[in-house]
């Protein structure tokens, strides 16, 4: 799954990053492993996306490249 499919207000964890803009992605925070979650997805193509408590706009053209898994909570 990409970070283009992803609902909101779930928990993420990077997977991997390709594409043109890796290098640029990868010194905002986003590295695999990382933990995301979705905060609002615009009809302009636009996703806020919350990186280590920081809130990044990205692009669909960036957010397809990036592969994501859900992180399921674990029961008590």
């Amino acid at each position: 799954m990409t970070l283009n499919e992803a609902k909101l207000g779930i928990k993420y964890k990077i997977v991997s990053i390709l594409g043109p803009n890796r290098s640029r992605l990868a010194e905002m925070g986003f590295n695999p492993g990382c933990e995301i979650f979705l905060e609002s997805k615009g009809f302009d193509e636009y996703s806020v996306v919350n990186c280590r408590g920081v809130k990044v706009a990205l692009g669909k053209n960036q957010t397809k490249y990036i592969s994501i898994a859900e992180i399921i909570p674990e029961e008590v």
